[in-house]
């Protein structure tokens, strides 16, 4: 999912100086708009405007108007009314009190200036190195200066303090964040960046000039949309000892400014919007705090809000068409103009990713020389450097009329001299949307469909969710009025198709002044009740109802120790806790029994002797797993028919079963592998078949792995009820010290990550350089005769990996017969790839059929752009031209989730903070010598990120890291949560 609007604090200070930096030279009194000539001529961005309903309490400002460097330092450096410069210099014979009435707009912002001993020493040092060269001690020093200087500073500091020189650029970077990191910093607000997706850029960068202001004001039109959606639904302060009160305020004061391209120079329309962290109290207009809980909350919901908005007035202002851009999420897809050619897309998007390529080569090297990651300000100038070294230099800013120039010139060089006016002519061919009838009914459709997709991927949900989704669903109407509309649906999916699991009260009815406008209590949070479906709630039930039936056929002990004998026969040797397993779920009699076992802990072992059990006793094994690749391999572990929970679950819903699950009976067992990762509704649909037909079911499964994408959690229920058959001895790693660390990293505590720092396996560097730094480590392992695996938590961060793996793999070597994959690179004659859709039709034997996650090598490539690939076993198949384009992706690296079951030598895997525990825990249990983490603890270098909240206040590493270890995203049933939401102390 492309996530168009974004969300970060802003420290006070001096960050908010970035926003006003490359404004074009203009009266700054001036108001009203620029003219459409005055716009195009003007060099530099246009200037900010003010906007949000609050400034109706700032005296002499009103939306629209222009603002200024000084109004910026009163309001988001210092906190004071934006105006304190004026109305200061318009006081005469003031007293204290008119000077504070004439600044103050509630309490300052927390500006805490000192500066830290390191920060004493360090400036210094730079004083001394300029006298000694002969220049004034205050005078700047070259930027290579400044870093030994502060690389010197730090290791002394690092030496006196604990007898001994850093380990690593990870201790002496995280040493030298914390002493050079200030004590406390204010927050002045929150920047929120509105970017819409590439085709509109594109075709706003390309289109006639009136087209583009078209285009243009439509963005606005949405930005102000979500502003008005943002304030009415998530904008709170908080009052009353230690904020208890959660009230309503009276809107956001805010500048805006609108940016035109990106760091690379190519055209990336979007608007900042700094909002301030000051807003009116509803009650009696006191200036108090946001309070941020609820907007970060509300980020993903009003980011869909400005995606359905903007489609919305594109389409009604010049009959533009939006789409799924293939190779997108098919869950959350990202949606662009029809008719824009994605070959452009792909060409700017290169560009900015050469500078961050560069960028990660600077940081390499900054490291190779210092010893340490940079700060955010050294990062800054390594950025700069690289955007520089990859592009034509802008010296000076550009008019919008010259970017078109340039753009279009751009634009020629990949489609044609007339390829750009024929891709503009296919785009803007106006296409209406269907139009519907607004009524109850069609109202009630939509809320239980939307209900329907968010509880296939959610056991319960909040507001915010439904909103989120209904909007995804909406944008493909025409509707006349959008906020109206998406609130109707949102009440009708919770009020009519939900079940409500926090309790509607407390049972005291506070006065009207305690409630909120609409009549939630001012002691809860708004938006923050729970809910689900009967759905779920029928489908958690009858798991756990079937789980104590205890009527199923029951494996005698003559049968166990054979099975036992034969494995040991063939050089497998059980542990206690192995044969325990095989023990107690071939003879307990449970229709359902659960197996929860540890990363490494040998269930693959365990299963394979249990297969062999119940078959010696006369019944039949089958397997299922929520992925086909999955299945695969559970059908070769368990030495018989293997496949996936929606084949079956299909069946039923076709009435077409299979021909396996037919068979089932009284005396089979069938085992479902990675259970947690199979969602509630298809693990019930699947067990309650089984066990019908008299069958027998073993969930296997860790939950403390990655749960299901879709709704889950039971598995604790079910342990917790009925208890869990559990492996604890860890078997995969050859060091039964990472065996024991990865046991403390699987329950969160923070000493786990002692191993990983001493034995060196923790890297860090910027988004660029960890890429780069996990590449090469993977490609030298791999030389090595190593199985190795790389990692990385997204599909973007993958297809950036991939692409360093094949540019390797070719070097130097003539370009043959390429074609476009759906992740965005290209591949040839031997090239590994991956396929990314179950396609049953694609056939290559008898019971060998195209998989989501199967690898294959290149052999050919088609004049079609079709491919000819083989599996490792030397299978081969064509895959159509189509597929490949939509669904086959480079196989060198994958993603976290895509990996959990694996098991190889060592892995490279790439971490960017933000990742759960859950995620680390499955990334650092594949490799059986050793799994590196390449954590990226310096943030990205873009000239946006200067007034962030964690740029004045970096983490360190090992901070990255715990900070990964407290984010448990472990899943929670629906029932699970009802008994929490009932009452709080179970």
């Amino acid at each position: 999912m492309a996530i168009v609007m974004t969300l970060h604090k802003l420290t006070a200070g001096t960050g908010y100086e970035y926003f006003t930096r490359n404004v074009a030279a203009m009266d700054s009194t001036e108001k009203g708009h620029l003219s459409l000539a005055d716009y195009y001529s003007l060099k530099g961005e246009k200037p900010g405007r003010w906007v949000g309903s609050g400034l109706a309490g700032i005296d002499g400002l009103e939306a629209g108007d222009v603002v200024t460097a000084d109004q910026m330092l009163s309001l988001f450096g210092l906190g004071d009314h934006p105006l304190a410069t004026e109305r200061l210099a318009a006081l005469t014979r003031a007293t204290d009190r008119d000077i504070r009435d004439a600044m103050q707009l509630g309490q300052r912002y927390g500006v805490y200036p000192g500066m830290t001993d390191f920060s004493i020493e360090l400036t210094q040092r730079i004083g001394d190195w300029n006298l000694a060269h002969g220049r004034d001690a205050s005078d700047p020093v070259p930027a290579e200066v400044r870093a030994e200087l502060r690389t010197e500073v730090g290791r002394e500091a690092f030496r006196k303090r604990f007898g001994r020189d850093p380990l690593d650029a990870r201790e002496l970077s995280g040493f030298i964040v914390r002493a050079q990191r200030p004590v406390r910093s204010g927050v002045s607000g929150y920047d929120a960046t509105f970017s819409p997706v590439k085709s509109v850029s594109a075709l706003w960068a390309l289109a006639e000039p009136e087209i583009s202001a078209v285009i243009e004001r439509c963005h606005d039109r949405a930005v102000a949309d979500s502003l008005h959606y943002l304030e009415e639904r998530a904008i709170y302060t908080r009052r009353g000892r230690n904020g208890v009160r959660q009230v309503k305020t009276l809107g956001i004061v805010a500048a805006s400014f609108t940016h035109r391209d990106s760091r690379a120079g190519d055209p990336d329309l979007h608007t900042h919007v700094a909002i301030a962290n000051k807003v009116q109290a509803a009650d009696d207009g006191a200036w108090l705090a946001i309070d941020g809980r609820i907007m970060f909350k509300a980020n993903v919901t009003v980011s869909e809000f400005y995606n359905t908005a903007l489609e919305k007035h594109l389409t009604h202002e010049l009959g533009v068409r939006f789409a799924n851009r293939p190779g997108s999420d098919p869950e959350r897809p990202v949606r662009e103009i029809v008719g824009v050619d994605l070959a452009l897309l792909e060409r700017w998007s290169q560009r900015d990713t050469m500078i961050t390529r560069a960028q990660g080569d600077l940081v390499a090297d900054f490291q190779q020389r210092h010893g340490r990651t940079p700060t955010p300000t050294e990062l800054y100038d390594l950025a700069q450097r690289a955007t520089l070294e990859t592009r034509e230099a802008k010296h000076e800013p550009r008019s919008l009329a010259e970017q078109r120039r340039v753009w279009a010139a751009q634009a020629d060089e990949v489609l044609g001299r007339d390829g750009t006016a024929r891709m503009l002519g296919r785009a803007l061919t106006r296409r209406p949307l269907p139009s519907r009838t607004i009524d109850e009914a069609w109202l009630q459709r939509l809320a239980d469909n939307v209900v329907s997709v968010v509880q296939r991927n959610r056991s319960w949900w909040q507001p915010w969710h439904i909103r989120a989704e209904a909007l995804r669903q909406v944008r493909r109407f025409e509707l006349p009025e959008l906020a109206s509309i998406l609130e109707r649906v949102v009440d009708l999916a919770l009020e009519r198709s939900s079940v409500r699991l926090t309790p509607a009260g407390d049972g005291i009815s506070e006065p009207a002044e305690l409630r909120r406008p609409d009549g939630s209590s001012v002691y809860t949070v708004a938006d923050s009740a729970i809910y689900t479906s009967q759905q779920i709630l029928d489908a958690e039930t009858r798991l756990l109802a079937i789980a104590a039936q205890r009527d199923g056929m029951v494996v005698g002990e003559r049968s166990i120790s054979l099975a036992l004998l034969a494995a040991m026969a063939n050089g497998v040797e059980l542990n206690s806790g192995q044969v325990n397993l095989v023990r107690s779920m071939a003879s307990s009699g449970d229709r359902l029994q659960l197996a929860l076992a540890p990363a490494g802990a040998g269930k693959t072992t365990a299963m394979s002797t249990l297969a062999a059990a119940w078959r010696e006793a006369g019944g039949e094994v089958l397997g299922l797993a929520p992925s086909a690749a999955a299945a695969a391999a559970l059908g070769e572990q368990l030495g018989g028919h293997a496949d996936t929970l929606h084949i079956l679950t299909h069946g039923l819903a076709k009435r077409r079963l299979p021909a396996w699950a037919g068979q089932i009976g009284p005396r089979t067992l069938v085992v479902i592998d990675e259970a947690g990762m199979a969602d509630t509704l298809t693990l019930e649909a699947a067990v309650s078949f089984v066990v019908g037909r008299g069958g027998s079911v073993r969930l296997v499964g860790d939950d403390h792995q990655l749960a299901a994408v879709e709704a889950g959690g039971v598995l604790k229920d079910l342990a917790a009820e009925y208890g869990a058959v559990r492996l604890t001895e860890v078997v995969r790693f050859s060091d039964p010290a990472e065996a024991a660390a990865s046991l403390a990293l699987r329950e969160g505590r923070p000493d786990a990550l002692g191993f990983y720092l001493d034995q060196g396996r923790v890297h860090v560097g910027d988004a660029g350089s960890t890429l780069d730094q996990a590449f090469i480590a993977w490609a030298v392992d791999r030389a090595s005769g190593l199985d190795s695996l790389m990692l990385a938590p997204t599909r973007e961060l993958v297809a950036e990996l991939n692409r360093r793996a094949r540019d390797y793999r070719l070097g130097g070597s003539a370009r043959t017969a390429e074609v476009s994959l759906s992740d965005g690179n290209r591949a040839s004659v031997g090239d590994t790839v991956v396929t990314r859709r179950n396609e049953r039709r694609l056939q290559y034997s008898r019971t060998g059929w195209v998989r989501n996650g199967d690898r294959w090598t290149v052999t050919a490539v088609g004049h079609d752009q079709s491919l000819v690939v083989a599996n490792s076993r030397g299978s081969r198949i064509t895959l159509p031209a189509d597929y490949v384009r939509d669904d086959v992706e480079l196989g060198y690296a994958t993603t976290i989730h895509g990996a959990q079951g694996a098991t190889v030598d060592t892995m490279h895997g790439v971490l960017t903070g933000t990742e759960s525990r859950q995620q680390l825990y499955t990334m650092m249990t594949r490799g059986r010598l050793a799994n590196h983490a390449y954590v990226q603890v310096v943030g990205d270098g873009t000239p946006d990120s200067l007034p962030r909240w964690e740029t004045a206040r970096p983490p360190t590493p090992t901070e990255v890291l715990e900070s990964v270890l407290a984010r448990d995203d472990a899943a929670l049933s629906a029932t699970g949560l009802r008994r929490v939401e009932a009452d709080p102390a179970t």
